[in-house]
């Protein structure tokens, strides 16, 4: 009897436990965030890290299906301010993303393009003008190879910050397209050991193991000696560290983040968290740190608009 008490005691108790423990998650605040697909690892590490230390908060992707009045924050990047409609949505900016131009390992070209590295002219010739195929053929051999420009076509896609910041529209970029997200690119390059494009950080880089992804080298800029030999080492952290510390006027860098309303202040509250705590972790997934102006600018705003909605 004894026996059979204690364990109906302990069935209880774990019935009460599990209860507890269902009502304290369904009391949850969720935070609904619209992410492009390159972010989400890092967003989904800024959302792990902020709920450990805010256990009444959870944070979840909003579905395709999901309207804007669903959506607590939607990412953007500064190319692409997309959401901003009125008066009362502002826009933070939480890191930063860096484009470098890359090939397939195999490129006959990889030895002439060392030897005759992209400064502007040739880069902007390469991408949007003609494929300068004759400087960089095999002049010895009399051999010429061929490029085939690959790029994105989607609204999150880089093409449109690589080209902008060249002083062309996407559209001017020739080449093949090919639709959807720019992981895509890589893949087509680790195919074609002609092909050529322009990607971020966190594709081109092997997150696990901080170096190139299979198949892949970059190509040579034509830039300060210390900075290419940088870039030389096809490191992600070195590569992270140089961009963050230097402007290069041949990599484009390209800030993101998220707009949301003023008045919503669980958004805010995991805003300031991320411009102060959770900027540690940017690098770690192949993204920059805001700059430092903005990120002491943005983090006093929300501060501010925190400070007044207590009131």
């Amino acid at each position: 009897m004894k026996r059979f008490g204690f364990i109906r005691l302990s069935l209880v108790v774990a019935v009460l436990f599990s209860t507890n423990a269902i009502a304290q998650q369904n009391s949850r605040e969720v935070i609904y965030i619209k992410s492009a697909r390159f972010a989400i690892s890092l967003i989904e590490k800024w959302a792990s890290e902020y709920e450990k230390v805010n256990s009444q908060i959870e944070i979840k992707f909003a579905e395709g299906q999901s309207s804007d009045e669903d959506i607590d924050l939607s990412f953007i990047t500064s190319i692409n301010e997309e959401g901003a409609e009125n008066e009362n949505q502002i826009v933070s900016y939480t890191g930063r993303y860096a484009l470098l131009p890359v090939t397939n390992a195999e490129n006959p070209l990889l030895n002439e393009l060392n030897r005759k590295r992209l400064n502007g002219k040739r880069l902007e010739s390469l991408f949007f003008d003609n494929d300068i195929l004759d400087e960089y053929s095999d002049s010895a051999n009399k051999q010429k190879h061929d490029i085939t420009i690959y790029s994105g076509t989607n609204t999150n896609s880089f093409a449109g910050a690589f080209a902008s910041h060249f002083g062309y529209s996407a559209a001017d970029i020739r080449g093949r397209k090919i639709s959807g997200d720019d992981i895509f690119l890589i893949n087509a390059i680790q195919k074609d050991n002609t092909g050529i494009t322009f990607n971020n950080l966190s594709y081109i880089f092997d997150i696990d193991t901080r170096g190139l992804k299979n198949g892949l080298a970059l190509i040579p800029l034509d830039i300060k000696k210390e900075q290419r030999e940088i870039l030389q080492e096809a490191d992600i952290d070195k590569t992270i560290a140089l961009l963050e510390k230097e402007s290069i006027s041949l990599i484009p860098v390209e800030n993101i983040g998220f707009v949301y309303e003023e008045n919503n202040v669980q958004a805010k509250r995991f805003l300031k968290w991320i411009l102060s705590e959770g900027q540690k972790y940017n690098q770690e997934y192949g993204f920059l740190k805001a700059e430092e102006t903005i990120l002491s600018a943005q983090l006093k705003e929300i501060e501010d608009l925190l400070l007044t909605a207590t009131y």
